[in-house]
């Protein structure tokens, strides 16, 4: 257990690219999110994503975020949220593993279920954007977690490739 508190000596981390490589992860893995809840879709036609009753809830006509493309009608309001929230959480666990570098434990799996768990197991709820993770049925728990292991497992891909480029550790 110890040797998952293991620090990372100051002169071996690097904050800078921890945070670059972040916003970078962040991105690609909300898009790798996006692609497996079209697989295994987390919810019902009919139930609203958290991101778009986050912007209902701030005032925002979320009608009117929206673009078309090839037939289909596409909220880049939610899915903005969606990136935001993906980027945040990756440049989080990237500058975490800078510091804890046992934190990538299972390329990632185990701190992406535990943000899972506590973004949508008790944050969603108690904001009321969406309801109870464990009362969302088997079928929205397997999406939930296959997706966020693909998350987390591209943020920890990106983040081993990119983190010692030396394009990426100038200040």
């Amino acid at each position: 257990m110890l040797a998952l508190l293991t620090m990372r000596s100051k002169k071996e981390r690097n904050i800078t690219a921890a945070i670059r490589v972040g916003v970078v992860a962040g991105i690609l893995s909300a898009l790798v999110k996006s692609g497996v809840e079209t697989l295994i879709p987390p919810r019902t036609l009919s139930t609203p994503p958290p991101p778009v009753v986050l912007l209902e809830k701030l005032g925002v006509n979320v009608d009117v975020l929206t673009y078309d493309w090839m037939g289909y009608s596409i909220n880049w309001g939610g899915n903005g949220v969606h990136i935001i929230f993906s980027m945040v959480i990756a440049v989080i666990y990237c500058v975490v593993v800078e510091f804890l570098p046992r934190a990538n434990i299972l390329h990632g799996i185990v701190f992406g279920v535990g943000v899972s768990v506590f973004a949508h197991g008790l944050v969603v709820p108690l904001m009321g954007l969406s309801g109870w993770l464990w009362s969302a049925g088997p079928q929205a728990l397997i999406s939930e977690f296959v997706g966020t292991a693909f998350w987390i497992w591209t943020i920890e891909a990106v983040r081993r490739d990119l983190r010692d480029r030396p394009s990426l550790n100038r200040t």
